[in-house]
């Protein structure tokens, strides 16, 4: 197995200059992505891990600046393939409409202090803490849906994340990673199952 220090002093052999070698080795970025287009993973050295289902899109590093701009985390793009299967990087929106189904709408979960809830969220700088109030009992089948969005924007989706049905009930609380930068103004929406929803 080739240590890291041989493989240096190979690309040196190669390229030239460790400067040359940087430049090299950075030329190029992997983004792996899923079939609706979610990013998964992003890095200059090439996947190693087991794919399953997803792809991996090669673009040039500077192409895709525009999601390390202004403190972007990957869970604000999509890889989107044109006709020709080129991939491109573009910013992920979402049409509320789609998010919706025909009898719910998105509430904000807005911030309090109270002690009355059913369900209780905190934002982490490493993931999204939810809480299900231990004195409910009854089960849902539905999934439960969040979405970390811009500030007060519902239209502007930074990530999303769903609870399968009952796994609340079972658990008690769930931490869901994520990939933001910045969690300083941001607004989270769900689509209600329970009554109360609290942001603490």
């Amino acid at each position: 197995m080739t240590t890291p220090g041989e493989r240096l002093a190979q690309l040196k052999t190669e390229h030239g200059s460790l400067n040359q070698v940087l430049e090299k080795t950075s030329e190029y970025t992997y983004l792996v992505y899923d079939e609706y287009g979610d990013i998964s993973y992003k890095s200059t050295e090439e996947p190693t891990f087991d794919l399953q289902d997803n792809k991996v899109a090669k673009l040039k590093t500077v192409d895709c600046k525009i999601i390390d701009e202004k403190g972007k985390g990957i869970g604000q793009f999509i890889i989107d393939e044109d006709e020709h299967e080129v991939c491109h990087i573009k910013l992920k929106t979402y049409d509320v409409s789609k998010i919706n189904s025909s009898k719910d709408f998105l509430t904000e979960v807005t911030s309090s202090t109270a002690n009355v809830w059913d369900i209780k969220l905190k934002l982490y700088k490493s993931n999204l803490t939810i809480t299900k109030n231990s004195k409910i009992k009854e089960k849902v089948n539905n999934n439960l849906n969040f979405y970390i969005t811009e500030y007060k924007d519902p239209h502007f989706v930074l990530e999303k994340f769903f609870i399968e049905g009952n796994k609340l009930q079972d658990e008690g609380t769930v931490k869901l990673p994520h990939t933001l930068k910045d969690i300083t103004n941001v607004s989270i929406y769900t689509s209600k199952i329970y009554d109360k929803y609290v942001r603490q």
